[in-house]
């Protein structure tokens, strides 16, 4: 017969341990006994919640990996508890991977020790935590932004390849996330989501898929002088947020990373930047050590840099997901890479003439243009466009300058692409358009000259 065995309550307990190690548990009990303090320990990690719950103890010690419950998990549980919040927690492992540790912290661990912990300092180490002493566990993962160190004088001291009233707009990545990578080679690339815009004095990115990764690289081999950089997230489908462990600023103290974008109901920018950065599913190969911070936005108006104006708008696109419009010495840039324009505007859908307003007299509107017309018969009203509507909405609507194609999907071959290219041109002549048209293209810089 099976009987399921409680930890007993102990009067006052300040600590309980759970490890189902015995040798382990009875020798942290033995030290922290020795001390003075009243210990229970608990050996079987499904019984540690309601033993927990039932003490009420100051402190728990637990091991990481158990059968049952994880001391991860059981970390987890506890710091979001209203009631049980206050315990602190110190995790035991023997792993001693620095993303192990940063997710414990992560998940609200006040300290990491690392098996086979000193028998002679344990009982110290678990004293400091009790009473708070300063300095005693190393430093967490930030919550908040952390600080960058000085900027060094030679980055400091670069000088900006652009005059007062030069623009840089280059793309980096303008794919689709496919379901299996392609072998084949493309002139206009492979990678997905990211641009840039860079003046004199600012770099602006916006998303961060994969092509931000070539660009982090260019950034910090070049010693850029930009100290700051801001970087919008349209929306956190994978394609456009997975560079972003990668994007090699992030880890040299030299920049500030202003990173920028909507909240989800499934996930918030925070949780996004977290798991980018310190998750152990991450694809950061260390921490940051930038100083990073978070501006959560709205569809508004935004004056994020003294004469550059961001205005940002929800697209019609499945998530929150956003659009952006970039003005500076009088160009404007519009970056909707998922965006799906109906072209058939009725009382209930007002989205084209929303977004034309958005958009009008833009000089470049990067849109998306995943399928070609025929395709887009197949795949409407799923979040993303059609060349001709794409066509039509840019000359029509947004009156825009040029429209350069983009989001491209990821199955289409160059020859596909440029006979979509031809059909547009051939669009544009037949109904008598001013409008310049493009495929996105890696890495060609397009140079604005502003007023």
């Amino acid at each position: 017969m099976y009987y399921r065995i409680k930890a007993m309550t102990t009067e006052n307990t300040e600590i309980v341990i759970v490890d189902d190690d015995p040798m382990v548990g009875e020798l942290s009990k033995d030290l922290l006994t020795d001390e003075g303090y009243n210990v229970v320990l608990v050996q079987d990690s499904k019984e540690a919640l309601d033993t927990i719950k039932a003490n009420m103890p100051k402190l728990v010690v637990t091991d990481i990996m158990m059968p049952g419950i994880s001391g991860m998990e059981l970390c987890k549980e506890i710091k979001s508890d209203p009631v049980l919040k206050h315990i602190k927690i110190i995790v035991v492992s023997g792993k001693s991977y620095d993303i192990e540790k940063q997710r414990a912290f992560q998940l609200g661990a006040d300290f990491f020790l690392q098996k086979p912990y000193n028998v002679d300092t344990f009982s110290k180490t678990v004293k400091s935590i009790l009473d708070d002493s300063s300095g005693a566990a190393p430093a967490h993962p930030p919550s908040a932004p952390i600080k960058a160190a000085i900027i060094h004088d030679e980055v400091a001291e670069q000088m900006s390849d652009l005059n007062e009233k030069q623009i840089r707009f280059t793309i980096w990545g303008a794919r689709s996330m496919p379901h299996s990578i392609p072998n084949l080679y493309s002139k206009y690339g492979r990678q997905t989501s990211c641009i840039s815009i860079e003046t004199k004095d600012n770099i602006f990115i916006f998303d961060a898929g994969t092509g931000i990764v070539e660009l982090g690289k260019e950034i910090v081999a070049k010693k850029q002088y930009y100290k700051e950089i801001w970087l919008f997230i349209t929306h956190f489908h994978l394609d456009h947020i997975i560079g972003l462990g990668n994007f090699k600023p992030i880890q040299d103290p030299n920049f500030t990373i202003h990173l920028v974008g909507a909240n989800d109901p499934e996930k918030s920018l925070r949780e996004t930047a977290q798991q980018a950065f310190y998750s152990s599913f991450s694809l950061a190969e260390t921490t940051p050590k930038a100083k990073i911070d978070l501006y959560e936005v709205l569809e508004d108006n935004y004056e994020l840099v003294p004469g550059i104006k961001v205005r940002t708008m929800y697209s019609n696109h499945p998530t929150n997901t956003l659009v952006y419009s970039w003005e500076c010495l009088g160009k404007k840039i519009v970056y909707a890479p998922d965006s799906e324009i109906l072209g058939d505007a009725t009382a209930f859908q007002d989205y084209d003439e929303k977004f034309g307003l958005f958009c009008e007299n833009s000089d470049i509107l990067i849109h998306d243009t995943n399928y070609d017309d025929k395709d887009y018969e197949t795949y409407k009203k799923t979040g993303h466009s059609g060349l001709s509507v794409v066509v039509d909405f840019a000359a029509e609507k947004a009156m825009a300058k040029e429209v350069i194609f983009f989001h491209l999907n990821m199955t289409y071959t160059d020859e596909r692409l440029g006979v979509m290219l031809e059909a547009a041109q051939n669009q544009i002549i037949s109904k008598a358009y001013t409008l310049r048209c493009r495929i996105a293209e890696e890495k060609k810089p397009i140079i604005l000259e502003g007023n």
